[in-house]
């Protein structure tokens, strides 16, 4: 029985059409799907196949009682990891291999920022699993040609931005000339907090941009 991984960002709260469009036709040729159980995409794909009265999934989890289980038809594996692993995220990595070296298929859905999703495409690519994204961004499922690591790249720095040395490492610029000329364009920052800080990184159009100041000293 062909198997499907899905995944997506916990930030999702509603199902796309096109999303569901393509669950009805996983049902449709009964395909086993494996997925996590976190918040977002992991719990509405559940929803979905619950209330279609679709049982043929299995729940993974590094937990013995999954944080989300919609439905007690379906089945539950418990994924081993080492407890000791300090990083929650580094823990459900092993989660999300397992379940994309353990199916044909992967199906992202994608906000062009988690880096879970992200993990996910690349692994699938490097695996040569089948794969399907669609990029909540842009309402749309990416085309073929675009199922790649260099487009994947740049659709992941496009919307997370790079760091300084990323910005001197595309532009062939020192750093000491990075920080110098970004100071100029403000509207290129993308800021985030995390526990109190704040943190800066960088709009990848500024690498063009810098590059052609650079011309001009």
């Amino acid at each position: 029985m062909k198997k499907v991984f899905i995944s997506g960002s916990i930030n999702l709260n509603v199902l796309p059409k096109i999303v569901e469009k393509s669950l009805k036709t996983i049902q449709e040729k009964n395909i086993k799907v494996l997925v996590g159980d976190a918040k977002g995409i992991d719990s509405l794909i559940q929803d979905y196949f619950s209330n279609n009265k679709y049982f043929n999934l299995n729940i993974c989890s590094i937990y013995e009682i999954p944080r989300n289980r919609k439905n007690n038809n379906f089945k539950t594996i418990l994924i081993e990891v080492d407890m000791d692993i300090k990083s929650e995220r580094k823990k459900q990595e092993k989660k999300d291999e397992y379940m994309s070296l353990n199916s044909d298929y992967s199906f992202v859905v994608w906000d062009g920022k988690s880096k879970g999703s992200f993990n996910n495409i690349q692994r699938a690519l490097e695996n040569d699993k089948l794969l399907k994204v669609y990029y909540t961004k842009d309402d749309r499922l990416l085309e073929e040609n675009e199922l790649n690591r260099d487009t994947i790249y740049k659709i992941y720095e496009k919307n997370n931005g790079l760091t300084l040395r990323e910005l001197a490492k595309y532009t062939n610029l020192s750093l000491s000339i990075i920080k110098e000329h970004v100071k100029k364009h403000k509207e290129f920052y993308i800021t985030s907090t995390f526990r109190g800080k704040t943190n800066y990184k960088y709009d990848v159009r500024l690498i063009d941009i810098l590059k052609q100041e650079s011309l001009f000293g």
